[in-house]
């Protein structure tokens, strides 16, 4: 064979090699990363944009509403906004939480002593609604997500004891906060109908049984709203 032959060859196993090897997968792309809410909101707040964090950190707690880092960061966005009611709500929930003698606990007891909403020296286990409820005291959570997206800040909230049970003669009220979210912190054991009216037209009834010590998570969403689902559909509508 010629050497012009043999390069020949050489170049056309060369190709056919090339194209077998195509016929595999191609090779994975790497996975995205993308920053988080989490994440951008830890930049604004280091660069000053206090609205942009707060924002961006109510937003990340609707997904992780026991995150000791994003409550905390909204308390100091708040505080810096002048946001006085909630901050005193985030750094109460992170002063109840935090190991005590950490950096959030610290920050958070000194800016409630200085605003006039901790007393100096109070015990730890009274610095929030939540860790003042009597033993074997539950509470409920979660976060009002209005139908074709209607807002769920600042709804009211109503727990009814039921009839001929042991909450028969308790009633508890509160409001959401900017987000939607809610927290019924000291409440009574047993079972209730949470609601969103005290009368007229409601968007959710539902029934909840709530156990000595629990700590529970109810979201109020279209997936169980009053058109879907009515736990008390022969309760007076007003």
């Amino acid at each position: 064979m010629s050497r012009t032959g043999w390069r020949g060859l050489v170049a056309a196993g060369a190709l056919a090699a090339s194209i077998a090897g195509c016929q595999g997968p191609p090779p994975a792309p790497p996975p995205a990363a993308g920053p988080t809410l989490a994440s951008q909101a830890a930049d604004a707040l280091n660069a000053g944009d206090y609205a942009k964090a707060a924002d961006l950190y109510r937003r990340a707690l609707a997904g992780a509403p026991d995150s000791l880092p994003l409550h905390y960061g909204l308390a100091v966005a708040a505080s810096h906004l002048n946001l006085k009611d909630e901050a005193i709500r985030e750094f109460r929930w992170v002063l109840a939480r935090a190991p005590k003698d950490s950096t959030e606990s610290r920050a958070a007891q000194a800016w409630l002593t200085k605003v006039g909403a901790l007393t100096p020296g109070q015990p730890s286990d009274a610095r929030d609604e939540a860790s003042s409820s009597g033993p074997g005291q539950a509470s409920l959570e979660g976060q009002v997500v209005m139908p074709e997206g209607g807002s769920g800040q600042r709804r009211m909230l109503v727990l009814y004891g039921l009839p001929n049970s042991a909450t028969k003669e308790e009633r508890y009220q509160i409001r959401t906060d900017e987000s939607g979210r809610f927290r019924f912190p000291s409440v009574t054991p047993g079972p209730y109908m949470l609601t969103d009216a005290v009368s007229g037209p409601r968007n959710w009834r539902l029934r909840v049984e709530l156990q000595p010590s629990q700590s529970a998570t109810l979201d109020l969403t279209p997936a169980n709203h009053i058109k879907v689902k009515d736990d008390f559909p022969a309760a007076p509508s007003g």
